[in-house]
């Protein structure tokens, strides 16, 4: 049993779809599962710049088919030069399935 869910959190992929338009970015984290899942998507995105530090908490349920690409969620985000962001996705049925991801774009000084 345990190997099973091993070989299904292996074969499940985490992504990121982004976009970028001027200073705005926007983000969908793309999940596709190897099997079916009743899961609870977390979403936490934290902004850290000259003008201070925002973060952003997403929390909800949803049921994901196996081998198929779900969009997640979208965030668009003003990211100016210097702002350092960081986009944390998971994924989990509170037992054993646990799938985490994270888009970083690191400020410029």
């Amino acid at each position: 049993m345990h190997t099973l869910v091993l070989l299904a959190a292996l074969s499940s992929q985490l992504t990121f779809n982004t976009r970028q338009q001027e200073n705005i970015y926007t983000i969908t984290p793309v999940a596709t599962l190897a099997a079916d899942c009743q899961c609870t998507l977390t979403l936490v995105a934290t902004k850290t710049g000259p003008s201070g530090k925002s973060s952003s908490h997403q929390s909800s349920e949803l049921f994901i088919k196996a081998h198929q690409a779900v969009d997640l969620s979208q965030l668009s985000l003003n990211i100016d030069p210097g702002d350092s962001v960081t986009v944390t996705v998971t994924l989990s049925d509170g037992k054993a399935f646990h799938l985490e991801q994270q888009w970083q774009k690191p400020g410029k000084s």
